[in-house]
């Protein structure tokens, strides 16, 4: 049976070096073919999860980590402005939310980072003693269920690509 309470968190997969991206607007800066390879295996585990709704920072990074798993459930993905907010503030008040139950929100690593000291703040337990650096690698998902006071987090990815040209060693 599926948890309706849970909620998933996935930093989007590899997308190459913002200072390497010569095509426009940052916000417009697309997955690279690791991240592609990320995105599809993310897809994988988290259709078997069964995510409701899938809500995403407006970038096309996020917005392209999250595709894979849209089609396979035939969920459209919503954007959302607070999952680029770098305070960390938009996305736990996003996870709290009634209506964020059952959803899998894709954002930005400098928005996880400082929403992880929140929720530790809060009574976050973390699985397994996983390092913060394990829990913010491009395309890490966390699994989070309610766990009064807080949450409770399980690293679920990120998957393994011994082929990106961004990352040093298998990724």
């Amino acid at each position: 049976m599926v948890d309706r309470q849970r909620r998933w968190v996935v930093r989007h997969a590899c997308a190459g070096h913002k200072g390497d991206w010569a095509g426009g607007p940052d916000d417009e800066r697309p997955l690279d073919p690791a991240g592609r390879q990320q995105a599809e295996a993310l897809a994988e585990i988290l259709a078997a999860e069964g995510p409701t709704r899938l809500v995403a920072s407006p970038t096309r990074r996020c917005l392209d980590t999250l595709a894979p798993l849209g089609e396979t459930l035939g969920l459209v993905i919503e954007t959302e402005p607070a999952l680029r907010e770098t305070t960390g503030v938009g996305l736990v008040r996003l996870l709290a939310a009634d209506a964020c139950a059952g959803a899998a929100v894709c954002t930005h690593g400098e928005v996880m980072e400082p929403a992880l000291a929140l929720l530790r703040t809060a009574g976050l337990e973390v699985v397994d003693d996983v390092s913060d650096e394990d829990l913010l690698l491009k395309g890490a998902a966390w699994r989070l269920d309610p766990a009064p006071p807080g949450w409770r987090l399980e690293l679920v990815a990120p998957i393994p690509l011994a082929s990106c040209p961004h990352h040093d060693g298998p990724r």
